[in-house]
């Protein structure tokens, strides 16, 4: 069940933008062409503008980081589908799925036990409440979270930057961003100064725009910026004074670099802006988020069907709060240094913060000398350590193409090199044993599932030809063994000792 306060799907375009990362796991969901249905991909490079006013004096043009959107570890593209667009093809997904959605209704009070959760939600248009039981509760309920704040968690970070009023127009000024090849500009002169936003999502709306203009609210509030006055700031900001301009919307924000000092109490669990708020510089904000999501969502899978143990699911605080403190850091960084140094000090990938993490400890068996690792790099600099992102290299069968990242979505993947026939046999013992869903495939060989026509299978995942990789539903490496050793007997019972390891069982 899911419990929403507001009547519908999002009607604010807020995360306007989804990495090649968060199209993998839509792509694993099965709704990627979905998304491309309503909007098609943004193009490769923006620009960030450093001005006077949009129609005015150029100070300077910074092509911004668009790796986490393209790039050649992955077999998708990003997308710039904003949210009130993405919520509707989410919505239909999970409608589908059996999911119990209940908008206009609130959480009113929750309470927990040992064996579950207890809640009250009231249905905002009738007033009327009841009663609802589950043996877990997410908590995805925003910056200011009440679930956060009843559980008494704590907050750690950089904490606020700025306070904005945040307006959304319709004006037909695209020419002149399209110019300097940009979708967003700083801008200052004698009347306003702050940041400008194209929206993505042309497709659909060609002429929406974001104003945002930093304000002390101990001074004002979002009475104080009316509609003729916004306007006035909009065209100023543009640099012509009499364009036509429609208002949309008018909202007030804050910015802030803050982290939940735990992810889960008990039987609830934070995600999202609940977990972590940052900036919205690098557009990671609601990635890292669907990230989160996923994550925890594999677990709760696996333990309410009990092929997990519960223990499992403390490995989302695990994995996810440490990623979640070097994402936000370096996501203030990149913000302060846009803010203020132009295009000088930009130092921040936003690949290797979206997609080359790699998780320090968690579900997953962790190899020897490890200490030495990077948090982060590039993606394609991994090669099958446990505890991070599986390799996208191509397969083929049959004459058809696919990426290795198609064979992972919600169940575990054992992969074998040409010669590891021996693991497939052992793998299907154990899966039987386990009672646990298994995929197996191998990748090169006589017998093989697929073949590897790049020849780079083994160097991606790190083992030998005789040697074998889990994958978990996530798409992250659980474990590894480059090598084969042993009989039949002892192969059975490292595979069962690696899957327990990761299951908790």
């Amino acid at each position: 069940m899911v419990v929403e306060r507001h009547p519908g799907t999002s009607i604010h375009p807020r995360v306007s933008s989804l990495t090649a990362r968060t199209m993998e796991i839509f792509r694993s969901a099965g709704i990627e062409e979905e998304i491309r249905r309503e909007e098609p991909p943004f193009p490769r490079e923006f620009g960030i503008m450093f001005v006077e006013s949009l129609a005015g004096q150029l100070f300077d043009n910074l092509m911004e980081d668009m790796s986490a959107y393209f790039t050649d570890a992955s077999p998708v593209e990003g997308n710039g589908i904003a949210q009130d667009l993405l919520e509707p093809v989410l919505r239909a997904q999970a409608e589908q799925a059996g999911v119990d959605l209940r908008y206009n209704t609130e959480l009113i009070e929750f309470e927990t036990d040992e064996d579950g959760v207890s809640a009250i939600i009231r249905d905002r248009i009738s007033g009327e409440t009841r009663s609802v039981r589950a043996k877990y509760m997410v908590g995805a309920d925003g910056s200011k979270s009440g679930t956060r704040t009843q559980l008494g968690i704590g907050q750690h970070g950089e904490g606020t930057l700025f306070h904005l009023i945040s307006v959304v127009f319709d004006a037909d000024i695209h020419e002149l961003f399209r110019r300097q090849n940009a979708h967003m500009c700083f801008f200052a002169n004698d009347i306003v100064s702050g940041t400008l936003v194209l929206y993505p999502g042309t497709f659909r709306r060609p002429h929406l725009y974001r104003l945002d203009v930093i304000y002390d609210p101990e001074e004002e509030t979002i009475d104080d910026y009316p509609e003729e006055r916004c306007i006035a700031l909009f065209r100023a900001a543009i640099g012509l004074p009499d364009i036509p301009v429609t208002v949309k919307k008018i909202l007030t924000w804050e910015m802030a670099g803050r982290v939940a000092d735990r992810f889960q109490e008990g039987r609830i669990f934070l995600v999202g802006d609940s977990a972590r708020v940052q900036p919205p510089s690098g557009g990671l904000g609601g990635n890292t988020g669907i990230a989160e999501a996923q994550n925890l969502a594999w677990k709760l899978a696996s333990v309410l069907r009990r092929e997990a143990g519960s223990d499992l699911l403390a490995t989302y605080d695990v994995e996810r709060r440490p990623i979640a403190d070097y994402t936000v850091d370096q996501v203030v960084m990149l913000s302060q240094q846009c803010e203020h140094e132009g295009s000088d000090g930009i130092t921040v990938s936003t690949l290797d913060v979206n997609m080359g993490y790699r998780y320090q400890d968690g579900a997953f068996v962790p190899e020897a000398d490890v200490q030495n690792l990077p948090i982060m790099q590039s993606p394609e600099l991994w090669t099958g350590q446990p505890g991070t992102r599986a390799a996208h290299i191509v397969l083929e069968r049959d004459g058809r193409t696919i990426s290795s990242l198609d064979l992972f979505s919600s169940r575990f993947v054992l992969l074998v090199g040409p010669d590891g026939q021996n693991w497939i046999e052992t793998a299907q013992h154990v899966r039987d044993t386990l009672h646990l869903p298994m995929d197996m495939y191998q990748i090169g060989g006589h017998k093989a599932d697929f073949s590897n026509p790049g020849n780079d299978f083994l160097d991606a995942y790190g083992i030998t030809s005789t040697g074998a990789v889990i994958v978990r539903p996530d798409g992250y490496i659980g474990w590894r063994k480059p090598v084969a050793e042993g009989n039949k007997e002892e192969m059975e019972q490292v595979l069962t000792n690696a899957l327990a390891t990761i299951l908790f069982r």
